[in-house]
């Protein structure tokens, strides 16, 4: 099985969370830092859960069918398998994507392994196959990743207009924001106006 990588912006989905033990803390810890919108249900509930930004509504009652009904999507996060699978099974009624934790066969969606810093965020996946292998090669790309890569990105962003006032031609344009980064990257920090206007001048000729 293979998942395709979407990106989605979370704070525009409402996600519900069966569950309030600590299997469903760690997938809201997960959301936390993307300004997700989150409503947990389930008779008890971590006082811990409650401390996270994301979660925006704690409803203290058994699952039932309606309480899915506004949301975009679902992680069914109980320690009892066989309501996870019928929170699983309702889902598929209502055509809603389910990640059901620790039961990857049942899963619409998975989490991956995922570093962020700023507007950098990398997900790895081996598809369910060994998430210890997703979170070292993680571990590898945050080690590599320079420590101002936040300015780097801020920097590539801010001149995009400017190149692409310069530049009219989309195919000549766009080797030229590879050719930016690529060296942005390389030394490791924002270029010069001198050192952007030579790889203009040298793309134009």
């Amino acid at each position: 099985m293979a998942y395709f990588p979407f990106f989605f912006e979370v704070n525009r989905l409402k996600g519900i969370v069966i569950g309030g033990g600590r299997i469903a803390l760690e997938k809201i810890e997960k959301l936390n830092g993307y300004d997700a919108d989150i409503t947990v249900i389930a008779p008890e509930v971590l006082p811990e859960i409650g401390a996270y930004g994301c979660v925006k509504e704690i409803i203290k009652k058994e699952f039932e069918p309606t309480d899915i009904k506004d949301a975009d999507y679902v992680i069914a996060a109980t320690n009892i398998s066989e309501l996870n699978e019928t929170v699983r099974l309702v889902c598929r009624e209502k055509h809603l994507p389910v990640n059901v934790v620790d039961n990857q066969p049942l899963c619409d969606f998975i989490f991956p392994s995922v570093y962020k810093k700023g507007s950098l965020v990398v997900g790895v996946s081996s598809s369910g196959a060994s998430p210890q292998v997703a979170v070292e090669l993680r571990k590898r790309f945050e080690e590599s990743t320079p420590d101002n890569i936040e300015e780097i990105l801020d920097y590539l962003a801010s001149i995009r207009p400017y190149v692409k006032e310069k530049v009219t031609d989309s195919k000549i344009r766009h080797h030229l924001f590879a050719d930016i980064a690529r060296e942005s990257m390389r030394v490791g920090r924002a270029l010069s106006e001198n050192e952007l206007e030579k790889i203009i001048t040298e793309a134009i000729d």
